[in-house]
């Protein structure tokens, strides 16, 4: 088995037991995300750390990258289609998270 092939079956393994975010209903009447400030925010089993302040969003192993302009994280909730976007941004970013990364 190559090396990425492990990696992508232990992230899948991971993914079965993380905690997904809390989902409530917006003003507009939109399934929201509520936004995780101390860790990992998970919905359909994918984990973005999203910094609201900082607007920023990670994805595990991967470069810090800015959050896309057109997502408002203000209100600490995203759509599902905004956490999609912020993860295929995510996981565009590539590479290995460095030190200089981690703030």
């Amino acid at each position: 088995m190559t090396k990425w092939a492990f990696i992508g079956v232990m992230g899948i393994l991971a993914a079965c037991d993380v905690p997904q975010a809390p989902v409530v209903t917006g003003p507009d009447g939109q399934p929201r995300i509520q936004i995780s400030t101390s860790g990992l925010t998970c919905y359909n089993n994918r984990c973005l750390d999203i910094n609201p302040a900082a607007r920023s969003v990670r994805q595990i192993g991967n470069r810090t990258t800015r959050i896309p302009g057109n997502i408002d994280v203000s209100s600490g909730s995203v759509t599902p289609g905004e956490f999609r976007q912020m993860a295929t941004t995510a996981s565009l970013a590539g590479g290995e998270g460095s030190q200089s990364d981690r703030g």
